[in-house]
């Protein structure tokens, strides 16, 4: 994904969460054309409490990479009640997802959520989506799932294999899926589909070398969503951020 090298104004982001993912948005701020004017974690921000009109009166989006809980307990309800257009990356809030994305809309906010901001990684969920497509049809294939990432991470399956599994799902695969994770070391992320038959086996991965690739996705959703009312899936939403285009009224999901 190319820097942004424009004139323009830079955008204003506040950052919430300040771990590895926050750390890197940060550096690879000013070559996309954003600047941090905010740093909010769990030691200034505990259920919400850092999000106020005073302390973001200087900001045009929030990225959010903090936690499931974080996300659910205040966060995204405040930014929705103060009007901050937001991109979302963290993974763990299913259980409140549909009622918060609810609350966006309402609030006529813009925002963009994802398990993942790889560009690989969506363009990854359509191709597992055509080859789901096509060997539903054939028949004879068992269909295993593995993702592999560091130990620091909390949610297993990760967000994004939840995501790979229901494009192959919603491609008509109607199998049994064997799932399997592993969390070690410091490995950014790896996912891999494998369909096994007598005759053959078809193996799809992706394996992320660093977290660059989520960042610099993030750091485009947000351009794209700044003015933009509606809430996006990034990945149904992806090829048109990567693209730039313009702002609009419509919102997708």
């Amino acid at each position: 994904m190319a820097a942004d090298s424009s004139p323009r104004t830079p955008l204003r982001i506040a950052l919430l969460g300040h771990g590895r993912m926050g750390r890197l948005i940060e550096q690879l701020a000013p070559e996309h054309g954003a600047t941090v004017v905010l740093r909010l974690d769990g030691s200034n921000n505990q259920d919400g409490s850092g999000l106020n009109r005073a302390a973001l009166r200087k900001t045009d989006v929030a990225i959010d990479f903090s936690t499931g809980a974080s996300v659910t307990s205040g966060n995204l309800e405040r930014l929705c009640d103060l009007g901050i257009d937001t991109v979302v990356g963290t993974t763990g809030w299913d259980d409140r997802r549909a009622a918060l994305l609810a609350h966006a809309r309402s609030s006529r906010i813009g925002l963009v959520h994802g398990a993942n901001f790889s560009v690989g990684v969506n363009a990854f969920y359509r191709i597992a989506a055509a080859a789901a497509r096509t060997l539903a049809r054939c028949g004879g294939y068992d269909l295993a799932a593995f993702e592999s990432h560091h130990r620091g991470k909390r949610d297993a399956p990760s967000g994004t294999a939840l995501r790979i599994i229901d494009e192959v799902r919603a491609a008509g695969w109607s199998g049994e899926i064997d799932v399997t994770s592993q969390r070690t070391g410091y490995v950014p992320g790896t996912h891999e589909l494998q369909w096994d038959s007598a005759a053959d086996t078809v193996r799809l991965s992706h394996t992320a070398r660093s977290r660059a690739g989520f960042a610099r996705g993030a750091l485009a959703a947000a351009h794209w969503i700044h003015g933009r009312s509606g809430v996006y899936d990034f990945a149904e939403c992806w090829e048109r951020v990567v693209a730039g285009d313009g702002p609009s009224s419509e919102g997708s999901r």
